[in-house]
């Protein structure tokens, strides 16, 4: 005797996606997307000391429209330090071919990308990395944190590398981090305005100088048992780690 089958729960059928908020969270992610856009190249035209009345007229909108899609000013700061941070990372990554360029090929590109970077958008980072960014949005912590975060991306990076040649976590991550001190201050001397112009480094020999410290301070950290050429493919550059 065949038995009677009950009804599915509807409760448990999957529910289907909203189509409205769905094409309202992609046109948001395209706005804030346009915002972001449009306050770099206000920062690159006017300079770090642009306001969001420049920024909404390089949109064409009142300021209304912009805090439709951002919760205040430090929501769209906030949005164009990350957008420079993770386009930094997607070009620095482009330029890595581990198998093939020396280490001291690898640091020249990856100097060399970043300083590109730099160069294209000198405003933004000057408004990013000096006090002008926490002044306006009384968020000091905040480049900060981006800058560990990336550090700490770059440490997981280099354990991989570094930690048979330099030793410990802990070790490896003090190196990384005093990288990038080095280097955060070397650019923020770099695109200095206040600067002689004929005192100023040309895009070359800043990459060539950091290129060298980087590879001297990485020299500096090895375990005393192992050597290091910055002239050899990174996975033949360190030897003795396995004698």
């Amino acid at each position: 005797m065949a038995t009677a089958t009950s009804p599915a729960d509807p409760k448990e059928a999957p529910k289907r996606p909203d189509a409205r908020t769905t094409r309202w969270a992609a046109h948001r992610q395209q706005v804030r997307a346009d915002f972001v856009s449009a306050a770099i190249r206000t920062f690159d035209t006017i300079g770090p000391k642009a306001t969001l009345d420049d920024i909404c007229a390089e949109v064409g909108v009142k300021k209304p429209k912009l805090y439709r899609f951002f919760d205040d000013k430090n929501d769209l700061y906030r949005a164009i330090l990350e957008t420079m941070t993770t386009d930094i990372w997607d070009r620095l990554s482009a330029q890595i071919n581990l198998a093939e360029d020396s280490a001291r090929q690898l640091t020249s590109h990856i100097v060399g990308e970043f300083a590109d970077i730099v160069s294209e958008h000198p405003n933004v980072f000057h408004f990013l990395a000096s006090g002008q960014y926490g002044s306006v949005t009384g968020d000091t912590d905040h480049p900060l944190r981006m800058a560990r975060g990336s550090a700490e991306r770059a440490a997981g990076l280099a354990q991989e590398v570094l930690s048979d040649a330099i030793g410990d976590a802990a070790h490896v991550q003090m190196t990384v981090y005093t990288l990038f001190g080095m280097v955060g201050s070397a650019t923020d001397l770099w695109i200095r305005t206040d600067q002689p112009a004929n005192d100023a480094l040309s895009r070359d020999d800043f990459v060539a100088i950091l290129t060298r410290s980087i590879i001297g301070v990485i020299q500096a950290n090895l375990d005393p048992a192992i050597s290091f050429d910055p002239d050899q493919p990174l996975h033949l550059a360190f030897s003795g780690i396995d004698d």
